[in-house]
């Protein structure tokens, strides 16, 4: 049935008849629900949890209903204008944990109500059919279409940019995602289309054709280590006496933790109760749903890659009760899962489980409350916890299960570190080591496989002029543009705007700019030119913007079909491929230098769970780590997985600059176009928040700009709260919240438990 409006009540005001006001809470930063009267003719559809259409400042907008009340808190009140289907509702338990997380997090309950929902049900629409985009025919010509992109870049460089992706993509594209992937409104694509460049169609949606493949063959499972039995029976224990209880399972890699899931799962499941496993990365979720429908015969998946008839065909049967185990992303906390028993949340440590945009919750957190509610089971899984969940184990709020040993005959990878410092720097550096390639070199005689990580896309990260010394930067961000040579474009990563390479510079007219630093884009090129019969993919968000594209790079690799694999962080982490005997970390500094007090441990994890994709099998392998910073505790630690080591040198650091796990830290952010408004709205915000020091006890440090002060034409200043007593931290977003409100079009956010700086 599809989410449709019933027809609309005739307009009454006849005093006489029945009263009904609803609640609504509507998916902007408002601090309160908004009454509406509820007509006569909707009034045995509305209750509480309806989702509605309602008028706010003369739109249409959708809310949820959190409560009916017999009069109003004011005396002029509109009616409610339709109604979804009963099967859009809102289970009032998801009401209560998201005003939880509201609360928590400084947004409002009708934003994280949004947030909470797929699309479809957000929207109220059914199953539908979307718009695609073609390039037209003419454009097959490539001569003919770089024409056609070069004289559009002169004067409309959006819609240049929507031709090019729309050109790589070598087919029919979603619109919605083109529009995303360009980071550009309808109204380029308009022109593109209106130009005769490209065609538009509606289309049946498709779907997933993952969701249309049979499951996997069900194979015994394998006999667990006396770890594995352990770390199960404690969970069965936990389980049957029905009372929350978390976990940290702390297991090196290819130690068995998905095993461990899969057992607790089974015991739930014995038990009449069910789970949800959340996993970081879209990219992970094929390997995982594989493995989980091979044991299970009812798993649900639910992430925001999926299209939007199957994210609602999922959502019908999870609230149904016709599944058993919910697979997702993120957002996948919130799905409507009755006799909630087990949360899993692999890899916990991984800042993708942040949401950027408001409510910026963490999935962990949210967990961890949905659970105590429901009287349910939290796991939280990894190899290199997050400094938070180690603390909470070492106070007992979580209780730690280990996994030291590597299982089916996996042996940790033998780690070699490489001094790049001694290196001298020539105009064209060589990416690889003389001993990485004879290392791949060895790998492809065997006919095994390799994967080579660095965790920056594009080919050259800066263009340089050698006369003014100066970098092309992009005009809207304090950034420099990244140079992508396939698509012959310079690219800003944090806006999307494009340009063309200058011959000269853009500047001072000097001739011959160089391209100075790399990404994966140009590690490809390296390695096809020195390995020439070697079968190459890379993996980044480039080469993945298509449907499918990260189950068909994937599957492809699994199955043989590449010998080296070249990938950003999408690769780093939960990938089982027992062929790979080698993985090369092309730089491990990239994170080291970013201004966050997180660097260190982003980087130890990052190196660790990467290096972790090597040696899990029978044939051994081996982790090649090219560094500036041999001797950094982050980087030394990691290739050894030692990371009981890196705590102790890490937490100390962290303890005396009382950053988290010890304190609670609350990043509000101001910004404007302007540079003096933006640094007077952070002065008088930080006026504004000062009497909270001697009231809560907390330390109030800024304002001062951003390490990227402009983003998008608009300039960037930052205040921190950190917040010592855990238990205030409510308290404490509540007043910061109320104290900075904001006035257009001065922008305030706050972000609690930031999980970046930049």
């Amino acid at each position: 049935m599809n989410f449709l409006f019933p027809p609309p009540p005739e307009p009454t005001h006849d005093p006489a008849g029945p009263r009904c006001f609803a609640r609504v809470a509507v998916a902007l930063p408002v601090d309160r629900a908004l009454h509406y009267r509820v007509p006569p003719a909707l009034q045995a559809d509305v209750v509480v949890g309806s989702r509605v259409r309602v008028r706010l400042s003369g739109r249409a907008v959708s809310g949820t209903v959190i409560g009916l009340d017999a009069v109003p808190e004011v005396a002029r009140v509109l009616d409610v204008e339709g109604v979804y289907a009963a099967e859009a509702r809102v289970d009032p338990e998801l009401i209560e944990l998201c005003r939880f997380v509201a609360d928590r997090y400084g947004a409002s309950l009708g934003e994280t109500l949004e947030s909470a929902l797929p699309p479809p049900v957000r929207h109220g629409r059914g199953l539908r059919q979307i718009t695609v985009v073609t390039l037209a025919p003419a454009l097959a010509d490539r001569a003919r279409l770089k024409q056609e992109v070069d004289a559009l870049l002169a004067k409309h460089e959006k819609q240049a940019r929507v031709l090019r992706l729309l050109a790589e993509a070598g087919g029919p594209v979603k619109e919605i995602d083109l529009l995303r992937r360009a980071q550009v409104g309808p109204s380029p694509l308009e022109s593109v289309v209106k130009r005769g460049l490209a065609t538009r169609a509606r289309v049946d949606d498709p779907g997933d054709p993952a969701f249309l493949a049979p499951p996997p063959a069900r194979v015994a499972p394998p006999r667990p280590t006396p770890e594995q039995q352990a770390a199960v029976r404690a969970l069965e224990l936990a389980l049957e006496s029905r009372q929350h209880r978390g976990f940290l399972l702390f297991g090196i890699t290819g130690s068995g933790k998905t095993e461990v899931y899969l057992r607790a799962l089974e015991e739930a499941l014995k038990r009449g109760r069910r789970g949800i496993v959340l996993v970081p990365e879209i990219s992970l979720t094929p390997q995982t749903v594989a493995r989980f429908r091979g044991r299970f015969d009812r798993v649900a998946v639910l992430h925001s890659a999926l299209a939007e008839r199957d994210r609602l065909r999922e959502w019908r049967r999870i609230a149904a009760g016709e599944v058993d185990v919910v697979i997702g992303a993120r957002s996948a906390i919130f799905a409507p899962l009755p006799s909630l028993g087990l949360i899993i949340i692999d890899e916990e440590h991984e800042p993708s489980f942040k949401q950027q945009n408001p409510p910026r919750y963490h999935a962990r957190e949210v967990a961890m409350e949905r659970a105590r509610r429901a009287g349910a089971v939290v796991v939280l899984g990894s190899a290199t916890p997050s400094l938070e969940s180690w603390a909470a184990a070492r106070a007992d709020r979580l209780t730690l299960l280990r996994l030291p040993q590597r299982v089916g005959g996996g042996v940790l990878p033998t780690p070699l570190v490489l001094d790049l410092s001694h290196l001298p720097f020539t105009k064209h550096p060589r990416l690889l080591t003389d001993r990485l390639r004879a290392a791949v070199e060895q790998v492809l005689r065997k006919k095994e496989q390799a994967i080579l990580f660095l965790n920056r896309r594009g080919f050259a990260r800066v263009a340089l002029c050698p006369g003014c010394k100066q970098s092309i930067q992009c005009p809207e961000c304090d950034v420099a543009l990244v140079l992508h040579q396939r698509a012959q474009r310079l690219i800003c990563h944090l806006c999307g705007r494009e340009q063309m390479p200058s011959v000269n510079c853009p500047a001072c007219g000097h001739p011959g700019m160089r391209f100075l630093g790399f990404g994966t884009e140009r590690v490809e090129q390296e390695l096809r030119s020195t390995f020439r019969d070697a079968r190459i993919a890379r993996m980044d968000s480039d080469t993945t913007a298509a449907q499918g594209s990260h189950e068909r790079i994937l599957g492809a690799f699994a199955k043989g079909e590449y010998d080296l694999l070249v990938g950003t962080q999408m690769i780093a982490k939960g990938l089982d491929f027992p062929r790979v005997t080698l993985v090369g970390i092309v730089s491990a500094d990239t994170s080291l230098s970013v201004p966050d007090w997180r660097a260190s441990e982003r980087t130890f994890q990052l190196v660790a769970q990467v290096a972790g994709r090597a040696g899990r099998s029978s044939r051994g392998g081996m982790v090649v780590v090219q560094t500036l910073h041999p001797q950094h505790p982050a980087i030394l630690c990691a290739v050894r997985h030692d990371y009981e080591a890196f705590v102790a040198s890490e937490l100390p650091l962290r303890e005396e600059a009382d950053y988290p796990p010890f304190s609670e830290i609350v990043r509000i952010l101001v910004s404007h176009a302007d540079l003096d408004r933006t640094r007077l709205a952070a002065e008088r915000a930080k006026e504004r928040l000062a009497p909270m020091a001697g009231e809560y006890g907390v330390e109030l440090l800024g304002p001062a700009p951003c390490p990227i002060e402009r983003v998008r034409g608009r300039w960037r200043w930052q205040l921190l709260l950190k917040c010592k007593a855990v238990k205030e931290l409510t308290r404490v977003v509540a007043w910061a919240r109320e104290r900075v409100a904001q006035s257009a079009p001065v922008r305030i956010t706050l972000d609690v438990d930031p999980a970046s700086m930049l």
